[in-house]
């Protein structure tokens, strides 16, 4: 597919491809258009999305359209990323009962004639916490894995192509490459902020040892707070890094650096988009947390035995069932959240990606030409490019 980087072209920031370039298709200019002075023909749509710049609505019916068409490749592979990440972390933590349980079992019954002592409460602190390390390890690898899922989904949505369950499933494996990213622009982003929020907090400590406050003391959480924005513009400058990486073959630095390129001069469209996409995504969050708060019973609280002075064992085995319970409903229903959330963002980032390098890299000429290959009638010569 040719989604290669650009070369010189019309637009003056790398526009359209030339002959022979690298990503871009081996004849010349399309001819002049034939319509003189009519109405222009409608731009081509072979896919979601239509090949000439985008409007908002164009990118987010492109978005839902993809999930429509495309539910098996796009769902069914992140199911079975997220299924597979479900059996990994109950088997941890059965595995991490299992081998605590004498102790965790003394700690649940209060009638039991002796607690557990601190170095055993030590070691079951240590198991668990060394299994919820792991599995936030793991979490960030399945985040990775599901957004190269999806913006492989939309690469072969905008052509119209089909994007088969294999196909996609086999892509997962540049998960390391877009695992660097968010690791790389976390830190880009954290670090900045972090700075600024320890210059404001020594400053502050300066002024207290001075004696000297005055209305500092007042205006520095409203200063903190204003690291935020920080934050956003980074974020915002960096968040086009997964599609470069998925549809160009770009390295976490080079796709970083790419994303810079494409959000110059775009960066309020770029945010108002995603933060468009972020609002339903918390929408529908909301909506699945407010149905499941409906099916799960509410918690007795425990009773203390006015004879024993303690509590029931029967009645703190209960309220952990309950509780095991919920927590199990908790995990399902936030997996599909999960999976519908984030396969929104990076739909939307993959389209606002396209959409970007249409408006300053001539992409849609290159596409309409790549479509004219499989045209009927005579063939046009293959790009020399690389393929998507």
């Amino acid at each position: 597919m040719t989604y290669g980087q650009p070369g010189p072209g019309p637009g003056g920031q790398g526009g359209g491809q030339g002959p022979g370039q690298p990503g871009g298709p081996a004849w010349g200019p399309p001819p002049p258009p034939p319509w003189g002075w009519g109405w222009p023909p409608p731009a081509p749509k072979p896919g979601v999305i239509p090949l000439r710049p985008l409007q908002a609505g164009d990118i987010f019916g492109g978005v839902f359209a993809t999930m429509r068409r495309y539910p098996g490749a796009l769902f069914g592979v992140a199911g079975v990323i997220y299924g597979g990440y479900l059996v990994v972390a109950a088997g941890a933590l059965f595995a991490g009962w299992y081998t605590q349980r004498e102790t965790i079992d003394r700690l649940l019954d209060s009638s039991a004639d002796g607690l557990p002592s601190s170095s055993e409460l030590t070691t079951v602190l240590v198991s668990f916490g060394l299994i919820w390390g792991t599995l936030m390890v793991l979490t960030l690898v399945v985040n990775a894995a599901v957004a190269v899922a999806c913006t492989t989904v939309t690469r072969e949505a905008v052509l119209g192509r089909p994007a088969r369950f294999g196909q996609v499933l086999r892509s997962v494996k540049r998960f390391p490459t877009v695992l660097g990213i968010q690791l790389l622009s976390g830190l880009i982003v954290v670090i900045p902020v972090a700075l600024v929020v320890l210059f404001l907090v020594l400053t502050m400590v300066a002024l207290l040892s001075r004696g000297d406050v005055g209305p500092w003391l007042l205006l520095m959480p409203f200063l903190i707070f204003c690291a935020a924005p920080v934050a956003v513009w980074l974020w915002i400058r960096l968040a086009l890094a997964t599609p470069a990486a998925v549809f160009e073959g770009q390295g976490p630095v080079g796709a970083l650096r790419r994303s810079v390129r494409l959000v110059r001069d775009n960066w309020w469209r770029t945010f108002g988009l995603l933060l468009l996409a972020g609002l339903m995504v918390m929408g529908l969050s909301l909506a699945v947390q407010i149905l499941t708060g409906a099916f799960q019973s509410p918690v007795d609280p425990l009773v203390v035995d006015p004879d024993t002075g303690r509590f029931g064992s029967a009645e703190v085995r209960a309220i952990f069932a309950d509780t095991l319970v919920a927590s199990a409903i908790g995990l399902v229903a936030g997996s599909v959240v999960q999976i519908a959330g984030m396969a929104l963002t990076h739909l939307t980032a993959a389209l606002v990606y396209v959409d970007l390098r249409i408006r300053k890299e001539g992409l849609a000429d290159a596409l309409i030409g790549e479509l004219g290959q499989g045209a009927p009638g005579p063939q046009a010569p293959p790009a020399t490019g690389q393929s998507g």
